[in-house]
């Protein structure tokens, strides 16, 4: 069993929690949007679990001098955009129900330029788009849109194109006040769930109870700040074939899903039409419909905590608006998108290294199955 079946006495300490409701109905086309206020100037702020790290246009904020930060930049290998700016430390408001409200502290990237570069790689590039193999230009994006908030956690892997996405730069990590009252680790326990209605900051008794949590490994940078984790482990099958061992991620940041098998095993793919208008290709590949994909998150050791299934194309609550293979290379990773939130809610506890699902109500698709559902509060 690899649920937290009971809670101790101290998990009754933790009183600390404040919950932001989506400004919208949670939608498969959109990213789920959190009322914030930065500097004054009133934001409707995506949370994308898929990457990490507070990323606002310069002309968002007019009133932080451009010689101000530390150069960084920041490239999201889903979407393809590159971002190239200076690390600058920002207060975010964030406003919950009944006029409550929490404040974080993080060192935010404000974006001069943005580009959208689908050839970067994340292993060589840095700060610059190069040109394309057939000589192709990225495309320029509008800075003075750009209002982006990354909540997710082992986003920093070598090659992954986020190298500053560590803990301190994760607004929901770095809580300094609750309704302004100043945060304690006595009582506010690091960590969020995340449901389709919106997001809990801070982990308490009651709200991780049904959760079914599995251990996570040390993060990249684990040594330097205890809150950094690594990726959960998920093992994964298509069309009945062996499984593959490896990593996962709910991305609330996307619709589609990405998958990367086990080397060896191919992916049934087929090439269609590119139905991105303002894509730079003609044609895009896709996992061919009628593929069945059997899904695992893990423990450590590989025992199952919860699976569903899905066949590609078929409706059910938890169908990705795409399944599409991601890039070859070591190790097997699953992408879920945000989709799979209307099947399941997730928690993640950066105190002790763990992440948790919780199926949903409304859970009754045959798309969807789960183990170890045991009632769970804070170890």
């Amino acid at each position: 069993m690899h649920a937290t079946s009971a809670g101790s006495a101290r998990s009754k300490n933790y009183t600390q929690s404040i919950f932001l409701p989506y400004i919208y109905e949670f939608h498969s086309k959109e990213v789920p949007l959190v009322r914030s206020t930065i500097n004054g100037v009133d934001i409707e702020m995506p949370v994308d679990t898929g990457s990490t790290g507070l990323l606002i246009g310069a002309p968002v904020l007019p009133d932080i001098d451009p010689s101000q930060g530390t150069p960084a930049y920041h490239y999201l290998t889903s979407s393809h955009i590159l971002y190239v700016g200076r690390l600058v430390p920002l207060s975010i408001e964030f406003h919950g129900l009944l006029g409550s409200r929490a404040v974080a502290r993080v060192p935010a990237l404000v974006v001069d330029r943005s580009l959208i570069c689908p050839w970067y790689d994340p292993h060589n590039d840095t700060f610059e788009c190069p040109p394309g193999k057939d000589g192709e230009k990225p495309i320029e994006r509008d800075t003075s849109r750009i209002m982006y908030m990354g909540v997710g956690f082992a986003r920093n892997t070598p090659g992954n194109g986020q190298p500053d996405a560590v803990p301190s730069r994760n607004p929901f990590l770095n809580i300094v006040s609750i309704n302004g009252q100043n945060t304690s680790s006595a009582v506010l326990r690091t960590g969020y769930t995340i449901s389709t209605k919106g997001v809990e900051i801070g982990l308490t008794e009651k709200n991780v109870y049904g959760f079914s949590f599995t251990t996570l490994e040390p993060g990249v940078t684990h040594d330097e700040d205890a809150r950094d984790w690594g990726s959960v482990r998920a093992n994964f099958s298509i069309d009945g074939h062996i499984g593959s061992f490896g990593y996962g991620l709910v991305d609330t940041g996307i619709s589609q899903m990405y998958i990367r098998a086990e080397d060896g095993i191919s992916l049934p793919t087929v090439w269609v039409p590119n139905p991105n208008p303002n894509g730079t290709a003609k044609e895009v590949e896709r996992v061919r419909q009628g593929t069945q994909i059997d899904i695992d998150f893990v423990s450590l050791t590989g025992d199952k905590v919860m699976g569903y299934s899905l066949i590609v194309g078929q409706p059910s609550i938890m169908q990705p608006a795409s399944v599409r293979p991601a890039k070859r290379s070591p190790p097997p990773f699953i992408n879920t998108g945000r989709n799979f939130l209307f099947g399941y809610s997730i928690a993640f506890d950066a105190v002790d290294g763990r992440f948790g699902f919780r199926a949903v109500d409304s859970v009754g698709s045959p798309c969807c199955t789960a183990t170890n559902s045991t009632r769970s509060l804070l170890a």
